[in-house]
């Protein structure tokens, strides 16, 4: 698969409002339906993958510009950059083997995507205020699921943003 093949949707929403809860629960239903999953959480300030005391840390905090752990079906990496990489760059590095990239953070409007507010903060515009974009409005924010419908209005976007992708790139060819 190229990397102008994979679609990506950005999932935002202030904190705790379910932007993780959204996407570990549209990951089990798109993989349901035949589609390679990734995931990026996008340029959060800093984060720690490895833990004090491993091989692995040590060699980072060593000074390695690149660690690499692998296992039979698993591997990470952890490298040393001097400028923060673009989410095209690391989707063509590290994702051009999947489908649908599920971004969490990126709040820009280069990429479609699920914004996750409350009804008291709710937004003019309705439900969808493009149709780049699907505005999902949650009675409660503190409910850690959310509803059956509204999973699947997530799930439906998700599905035809792939098929107007698959449409152009087809148009294109």
């Amino acid at each position: 698969m190229n990397f102008e093949d994979v679609t990506i949707i950005s999932v935002v929403g202030r904190q705790n409002a379910g932007k993780t809860t959204l996407i570990r629960g549209l990951i089990p239903k798109l993989k349901e339906r035949g589609y390679r999953v990734g995931t990026l959480k996008y340029n959060i300030r800093e984060f720690e993958m490895d833990h004090e005391g491993k091989d692995t840390y040590k060699y980072f905090h060593s000074g390695a510009d690149t660690v690499a752990i692998s296992s039979q079906d698993e591997v990470a990496v952890i490298k040393k950059v001097e400028n923060s990489p673009q989410i095209s760059e690391i989707i063509e590095k590290y994702f051009n083997d999947v489908s649908i990239m599920l971004v969490e953070g990126y709040r820009s409007k280069d990429y479609p995507r699920i914004k996750i507010t409350d009804a008291q903060k709710m937004e003019t515009g309705g439900n969808n205020s493009d149709n780049n974009e699907l505005l999902l409005v949650r009675e409660n924010l503190n409910m850690g699921c959310f509803s059956e419908k509204d999973m699947n209005k997530a799930l439906d976007f998700v599905e035809d943003i792939i098929s107007n992708n698959k449409a152009v790139i087809q148009k294109n060819a």
